[in-house]
């Protein structure tokens, strides 16, 4: 007996020293808002799962793989040194340039409503741009700190970053898709802020960068049918305003207290990509302001503990690292979040570690691994 309580203890320590470090904060928030996905992926998809599959937890397994694949995904990025990644911050760059080219040749990458932003490889659906995006941050981190003597020079430290990052943009807005290089950008000049760029330079490229993304709004009839929908959506109420307007209808029916757990009418049929991109909308008719404001808190949380996280890190990689990390999925967040109340046009991104949507989930959870394995170092 005493033995067998010698092992237990052993067993606990060990357990205790390795989880020892890890910023619990975000962990407890991940695991709130990744359970909050689970209830409402399955209440916002049930209804469109049996009418589609004849199994209305259809969509509801595939997010628990999703989940699983990301879990472990996350607890794996935990265990390894973040400072390992460091040296393959070119070979990633380049991966995800490759992913980024794959994805746009017919026959591989998945055209869906003229979209090619996705490729089948068999059990899931692939969207590279989502696994591309923080093979992008880690090299940005590692770039910004290699050169972060000359950060203040126009060509080598802002130049030099947009160049680089400027074709991942180019590449996914011929996918396109305008909502993830949007936030690339933004994140982007996040970090270049962060690396201590001058901030007139910022302003001067954060101006024409301005204007590229109006062109290419102005260059495509839906996207500027998205702004129009956006200023006035009951211009055009059962075509490209009805999303929004629907979107709003859920808001309203839900009140303060909601209409309860999967009582919703708008997942009905009437709003579009309610398990998707509109999850946000159904949270807020089930659940109410009270689950609303529960599920901004969660995010608000998060990226406060990163924030931290990222301050207290053991070198400027490690910082740049989880700030680019909180930046991508942060300003992903928050923008879903106010396409869904009317605030931004529609830009078909999902709500992270909520939405339906494999690769965004996992990748999401991969970038939480890191955010966690400099949380550790920072400790030590």
């Amino acid at each position: 007996m005493k033995k067998e309580g010698g092992d237990l203890k052993k067993v606990y320590g060990d357990i205790k020293n390795r989880a020892k470090g890890y910023d619990l904060g975000i962990v407890v928030s991940v695991f709130f808002l990744s359970a909050m996905g689970m209830l409402m992926v399955y209440s916002t998809s049930s209804v469109y799962a049996l009418e589609k599959f004849g199994d209305q937890s259809y969509f509801l397994k595939h997010h628990i793989v999703y989940l699983f694949i990301g879990l472990v995904g996350m607890v794996g990025l935990m265990f390894i040194d973040y400072r390992v990644l460091r040296r393959f911050a070119y070979p990633m760059y380049v991966a995800g340039l490759f992913l980024l080219v794959l994805v746009l040749i017919p026959g591989i990458g998945k055209d869906v409503s003229g979209a090619r932003r996705w490729m089948d490889i068999g059990f899931i659906t692939f969207q590279p741009s989502e696994v591309a995006k923080f093979l992008l941050i880690i090299y940005l981190a590692h770039s910004l700190a290699k050169k972060r003597d000359k950060m203040d020079t126009f060509w080598v430290g802002c130049i030099s970053h947009i160049l680089m990052a400027g074709l991942y943009v180019a590449l996914i807005l011929l996918e396109p898709d305008f909502g993830t290089a949007t936030i690339l950008v933004v994140s982007l000049f996040g970090m270049l802020f962060i690396g201590e760029a001058k901030v007139k330079y910022l302003v001067i490229l954060g101006v024409f960068s301005l204007a590229f993304l109006a062109l290419a709004v102005l260059t495509e009839g839906y996207r500027m049918s998205r702004v129009l929908s956006f200023i006035d959506p009951w211009k055009d109420p059962l075509g490209s305003g009805y999303q929004s307007i629907q979107s709003f209808v859920a808001f309203g029916l839900g009140g303060f207290w909601g209409s309860g757990l999967g009582d919703s009418s708008q997942k009905l049929f009437f709003l579009p990509q309610a398990h998707t991109d509109f999850i946000f909308s159904i949270i807020g008719e089930e659940l109410g302001f009270i689950g609303v404001l529960l599920i901004v808190s969660g995010f608000v949380f998060f990226v406060f503990r990163c924030l931290k996280v990222a301050l207290n890190a053991p070198d400027v990689f490690g910082c740049y690292l989880v700030f680019g990390c909180t930046l991508l999925i942060g300003i992903q967040a928050g923008t879903n979040m106010a396409v869904a109340v009317g605030l931004f046009p529609t830009k078909g991104l999902t709500l992270p570690f909520i939405s339906y949507g494999g690769t965004s989930l996992i990748s999401s959870l991969g970038a939480v691994g890191m955010i966690l394995s400099v949380s550790r170092a920072g400790i030590k």
